[in-house]
C-alpha cells in the first residue's frame, strides 16, 4: 500500500423505535480517492455502541488493506473525546469497545481521531441509514 495519510469516516445509526442499529465507514486514499466502503446491521444497540462499532470495523478494514496511517473522522464528540482520552469511559459495554480499538491501534504507525460536524460525514451517515432502511423493509 502506498504511503501517506488515509482518511476514514465512520458513523453509527440507531433507531430505538425499531430496536435496530447499524455501523458504516468509508476510507479515502491520500489523494482523495475512495478506497473502501462498508457497513453492517448490528441488531439492537445504542447509538454510542454503533459509533464505536463503526470505528472498530473501519480499523479492521484499513488494516486488512495494509493501511497503517489513518485519520479517523467522526461526528460523535463523545466517542472522539473518549478515544482521545479527554473523557473517561464509564459504561462497561462502551469500555469493551474502547479496549478493542486500543488493541487495533497498535497495528498503525499513525492514527488520529478527529471530531467533525455531521454535515462533513454525509457519506458514512447516509450509508448507515441506508442499511437500517434496507433491513426494515426487507427483513421484517
Amino acid at each position: 500500500m502506498s504511503s501517506g495519510m488515509y482518511v476514514g469516516f465512520a458513523d453509527g445509526a440507531s433507531r430505538h423505535t425499531c430496536n435496530l442499529a447499524s455501523a458504516a465507514w468509508v476510507i479515502y486514499s491520500p489523494t482523495g480517492q475512495l478506497v473502501a466502503a462498508g457497513g453492517a446491521c448490528l441488531g439492537p444497540a445504542s447509538n454510542n455502541v454503533a459509533e464505536y462499532r463503526a470505528v472498530i470495523e473501519l480499523l479492521w478494514d484499513a488494516l486488512s488493506r495494509g493501511i497503517t496511517q489513518l485519520e479517523v473522522r467522526l461526528d460523535s464528540q463523545l466517542v472522539v473525546s473518549q478515544l482521545n482520552r479527554a473523557y473517561q469511559v464509564r459504561n462497561s459495554t462502551l469500555l469493551r469497545q474502547f479496549m478493542r480499538i486500543r488493541s487495533l491501534e497498535r497495528h498503525f504507525e499513525v492514527i488520529t481521531f478527529n471530531h467533525i460536524p455531521r454535515s462533513q460525514n454525509s457519506v458514512s451517515d447516509a450509508y448507515a441509514n441506508y442499511i437500517l432502511d434496507w433491513h426494515l423493509t426487507h427483513i421484517q
